[in-house]
């Protein structure tokens, strides 16, 4: 089981308390993998994650309307309750120049992503996650081509790609970050991608459908390998509650998304007002962030060069609704 092989790639010893760190270089990552992260969001968009670090922050990408904060969104065509199934994968990286620079200098960089159910299936007494870590390893410190800066998470969740939510509604968390490839962390992911034969430089590992008790575990092993190198945050996410219907929205208090079929934008809370003033020129295509009216054959070279000082994911989500059972 690859939740035993990552835990097994630890030092040997007791996993320190809560909050304990003797010796950590970087006591505010630590406290958030092991604390902070499954506190959900109740900031707005522009607030502050811990230790000065920004937010993820979500764009929803309209064909009509073109591009519209999370906050935005709005409930049209919103169903009154359902069971759905997602599927979501991340399909470019494309990082800011300064974050080029970053990568390569530390030469080692991880994006997590975790998907939880809102309410357990019938069946079961407790919810399920599906959690997918991304390394990136850049080879003789040298980023791979845009069109390769992928990483579908479904890949590394086998055979339960799809994300069951009964009632239509659950939590995501993204978050993305970089350490020295030399620091413990980055050598345990490059290990494990060794000894399972993965490719580099991007590669994914994947626990799908565990139970938020495991999920927890994963939080405490990520804290304790990442705890003795410093972290540098592209951005951090504590659960942020998502809703397809209004039986979902309608549990939920405090800060919530809404969850519709389409393209995503995750980027810095700290770069959305820089985003605001250029979206109104901009569109997606092939995944990618360029002006508009740019022809198939420039979509590379234009992504390269528009909004720079911007690093950013562009997230498909499929969902399908369940037939009701009769």
């Amino acid at each position: 089981m690859l939740l035993a092989e990552l835990g097994n790639s630890q030092e040997r010893g007791v996993p320190a308390e809560r909050g304990s760190t003797s010796g950590s270089a970087d006591q505010s990552s630590f406290d958030f993998w092991t604390q902070d992260i499954r506190n959900p969001d109740s900031g707005g968009p522009g607030a502050r994650a811990v230790g000065s670090a920004p937010r993820a922050s979500f764009v929803y990408y309209d064909e009509r309307s073109g591009f519209v904060t999370g906050s935005d969104i709005g409930d049209e065509g919103l169903r009154d309750a359902g069971d759905l199934d997602i599927l979501v994968n991340v399909d470019h990286v494309r990082p800011s120049t300064a974050d080029q620079g970053r990568f390569m200098n530390l030469e080692g960089a991880s994006l997590r992503i975790d998907v939880q159910q809102g309410a357990p299936l019938p069946s079961l007494g407790e919810r399920l996650a599906w959690t997918a870590i991304a390394g990136f390893l850049p080879e003789n410190k040298k980023l791979p081509p845009l069109k390769e800066m992928t990483f579908d998470p479904g890949t590394a969740w086998g055979k339960l790609q799809s994300v069951p939510l009964p009632g239509g509604g659950g939590r995501w968390t993204w978050n993305f970050f970089l350490q020295k490839r030399k620091g413990r962390f980055m050598q345990i992911l490059d290990a494990i991608r060794r000894n399972r034969g993965l490719l580099a430089p991007i590669f994914g590992l994947g626990f799908p459908a565990i139970a938020i008790t495991a999920l927890t575990t994963v939080d405490s092993i990520v804290a304790q390998m990442t705890k003795d190198e410093r972290t540098e945050w592209l951005f951090q996410s504590p659960d942020v509650y998502f809703y397809a219907t209004k039986r979902a929205r309608d549990a939920i208090e405090g800060s919530k998304l809404r969850l519709k079929k389409g393209m995503y934008v995750v980027m810095p809370s700290d770069r959305l007002s820089a985003f605001g003033k250029e979206q109104s020129r901009l569109t997606i295509k092939d995944g990618l962030i360029v002006p508009k009216n740019t022809p198939g054959l420039d979509v590379e070279s234009a992504a390269k060069e528009v909004i720079p000082d911007i690093t950013y994911l562009t997230v498909g989500v499929t969902s399908k609704f369940r037939a009701p059972a009769r």
